[in-house]
């Protein structure tokens, strides 16, 4: 198999598919500390009575922006998906 080169606008799409998968990547580096945050440390440290109870009050926005997060993540690998009909094109068939 040798594929043909990439056009100028195949390579616009290759692009726009890394930018969101560069987006996803930062939306999971966003999402994993704040849910972490909202669900383990902040009740354990409670709990523990290292810092006082009102501590609790940030876990509900912590987990607003996780869960918003984790819906960009899912956009975004959805987004990039969308943005690969180039490698369909060039590599028509998986297996020669």
């Amino acid at each position: 198999m040798d594929p043909k080169p990439l056009t100028t606008a195949e390579w616009a799409e290759v692009g726009t598919a890394l930018k969101f998968l560069w987006l996803a990547l930062g939306f999971a580096l966003i999402a994993g500390p704040s849910l972490l945050t909202a669900h383990a440390i902040i009740p354990s440290v409670v709990d523990t009575k290292t810092v006082a109870a009102k501590w609790s009050r940030f876990r509900a926005p912590l987990y607003v922006v996780g869960i918003i997060c984790v819906i960009g993540i899912f956009a975004s690998l959805y987004m990039a998906s969308e943005n690969t009909d180039f490698l369909h094109r060039t590599y028509s068939r998986w297996w020669q």
